[in-house]
């Protein structure tokens, strides 16, 4: 009698479970993806402030940006989700500039986030694509205020 009463409480608590479980891993994929868009993009404005190369940095910028939108825009995402995105960018981006040396680590970390990117821009190309104009305006309006910040310095 006691299982009996178990049961429809097991069929109804397995799929919360498993909704809360896949919810989570859409928010790791967007916080690893966030992460690496940080890193990349801080690697490319370490080369724009060391090296004033103006080409690495957009490249690095556009393709974090391109990845971050990807990642997003491929699922539904709460706006605290997306805050804690942005700001997981902000920090990574930090972090990278901020480098007094660089070590084996980091290069590590860096040339990890470059494959990782590439690899979601590939994977969302046709969502980007489709949305492409949008990605642009921030990938402009981002990408100037970005450099300001830099050259200021």
């Amino acid at each position: 009698m006691l299982i009996y009463f178990f049961k429809p409480s097991i069929i109804f608590v397995i799929p919360i479970i498993f909704f809360i479980f896949i919810k989570q891993s859409y928010s790791n994929e967007f916080d690893n993806v966030s992460a690496c868009a940080g890193v990349v993009m801080g690697e490319g404005a370490t080369e724009l402030r060391d090296l004033q190369n103006e080409e690495n940095f957009n490249a690095a910028f556009e393709l974090g940006i391109k990845a971050f939108y990807g990642e997003g825009l491929s699922k539904q995402r709460s706006e605290e989700d997306i805050v804690i995105a942005e700001n997981i960018i902000a920090s990574n981006v930090d972090k990278i500039y901020m480098q007094p040396e660089w070590t084996a680590e980091v290069y590590e970390e860096v040339i990890r986030c470059y494959r990782i990117l590439g690899l979601k821009v590939l994977e969302k190309s046709n969502l980007i694509k489709k949305n492409i104009n949008m990605i642009n305006q921030y990938i402009n309006k981002y990408k100037s205020r970005l450099k300001r910040m830099i050259n200021a310095r």
